[in-house]
């Protein structure tokens, strides 16, 4: 038997408290907007879901082992930073949100670990870490709010991947409810934990459809002494020839970044930044670490390079990195993922800017040098025709191109993620396994899964 709004309503304030429980409707604006913005159809008054906020992991697995029985859909999301990203969610009865499970567990300083629980927002963490002098390697989008379950769910480092690796290389351990509500561990709490199947690697970048993370186990690093960046700007032949050159050599950059001509057009009113507006392309490399070894290697790239470098330390150094961070992330584009071989991102990059111009679309782009892998920004009217180019210009490649963050009528036309994989069938394998009734995160993955 279906139960009503109401009832539904009634067992779950009886798990978490009635104050807890939140129609969609009575959410405030902002909140709702974001929520409804993810889901494939509005949300009528008859059928709205319900939003939950349990506040510890007994709590978060009494709901979902409800929700097992009753077969409610469920939308999984933190403080909603990244809800935008993926395919709209289909059918969905209940909204669990992980912001209240927000405690440090464990801080294993002389191990370079810290357990929390997956709603602890990113900015308070490093906060706490930096106290002792120590900070977990990433540089997501939205950091200032967004949470470490989220972080891990969409697999999203940021440019700090180039010195220390991505998401899976910081997750040593993770408590997680199943999708009947059990609890369940992998990994540990020390770095050379190695023993049982790894589940950590298998859930990160998986957006909440295996199973909802309530804790994980970090790797930390020391925090860095000093920063220095070196910009570099010329046409795709000395970039290309650059990076290339870094690439191959003994240095040890925290970040090496191809920057396309729109996003630096972007830094104009950047005081430290003036000499960057009319160049094709720029590389900006960041050294951390000691004093002494970060000067040695800026002049060490400074002197070797034909291009003139533009030096940034202290105050406008953070504020270059704050900028693009800021620029990339704002409102009003979409937004894609891409990834392509490390070696061809400047002329994939130089690419993707003549075909959105032919479009009449700005496009901003940022490569990981390193990996590939990088985020464009699509300024003006973006038509899914477009959209097809630029996927196809990543796969000639043997890349990809995911859309993050598009309007409903562009997200309603197009595939957001694009996968030609062979995979997909393996995928849908562990989906069954995990959650045979498809009701964690439902039609959020790839094809829908």
């Amino acid at each position: 038997m279906t139960l009503s709004a109401s009832e539904m309503i009634s067992i779950l304030s009886s798990i978490v408290g009635a104050e807890h429980v939140v129609p969609l409707s009575k959410l405030n604006s902002a909140k709702r907007i974001q929520i409804q913005d993810a889901l494939q159809v509005p949300a009528a008054a008859a059928s709205e879901p319900v939003v939950v906020y349990p506040r510890s992991q007994t709590e978060l697995a009494a709901v979902v082992t409800r929700a097992h029985r009753e077969k409610w859909r469920l939308l999984i999301c933190g403080h909603r930073t990244k809800l935008s990203w993926g395919q709209l969610a289909a059918d969905i009865d209940i909204v669990i949100s992980t912001q209240w499970l927000n405690r440090i567990i464990d801080h294993a300083a002389g191990d370079l670990t810290v357990t929390v629980e997956a709603g602890v927002p990113l900015a308070a963490l490093q906060n706490i870490l930096a106290a002792e002098k120590q900070f977990l390697a990433l540089d997501p989008a939205y950091a200032d709010h967004a949470t470490i379950g989220g972080i891990i769910a969409t697999q999203d480092s940021g440019v700090l991947r180039h010195r220390y690796g991505g998401v899976r290389d910081m997750v040593l351990g993770v408590t997680f409810v199943r999708a009947d509500g059990e609890l369940a561990k992998a990994g540990g709490r020390v770095v050379k934990n190695v023993a049982g199947y790894d589940l950590m690697k298998l859930f990160t970048g998986s957006f909440g459809t295996l199973g909802i993370m309530t804790q994980v186990t970090l790797r930390l690093y020391p925090l860095p002494e000093t920063s220095q960046t070196v910009i570099f700007c010329g046409d795709g032949t000395d970039i290309r020839q650059l990076t290339q050159a870094l690439i191959d050599s003994t240095l040890t950059p925290t970040a090496v970044e191809v920057l396309s001509a729109q996003f630096l057009a972007a830094c104009d009113d950047r005081k430290p930044l003036v000499d960057l507006r009319k160049a094709e392309l720029a590389l900006a490399v960041r050294f951390q670490g000691i004093a002494e070894g970060v000067t040695a290697q800026c002049e060490q790239i400074s002197q070797h390079a034909s291009l003139t470098p533009l030096m940034l330390e202290a105050e406008p150094e953070a504020d270059f990195w704050q900028h693009l961070q800021a620029q990339l992330w704002s409102d009003n584009a979409v937004i894609c993922k891409v990834g392509v071989l490390p070696s061809n991102s400047v002329s994939v990059l130089q690419q993707m800017e003549r075909l959105a111009q032919k479009q009449n679309v700005v496009l901003q782009g940022q490569f990981h040098a390193g990996s590939g892998l990088g985020i464009i920004r699509l300024e003006g009217e973006v038509l899914p025709v477009l959209v097809e180019e630029l996927r196809s210009q990543c796969q000639q490649s043997q890349g990809f191109l995911t859309v993050l963050e598009a309007p409903r009528p562009l997200k309603e036309q197009i595939e957001m993620w694009g996968y030609t994989g062979n995979a997909f069938a393996s995928m849908r394998k562990i989906k069954e396994q995990f959650d045979p009734q498809a009701l964690l995160n439902p039609g959020r993955f790839v094809k829908g899964l």
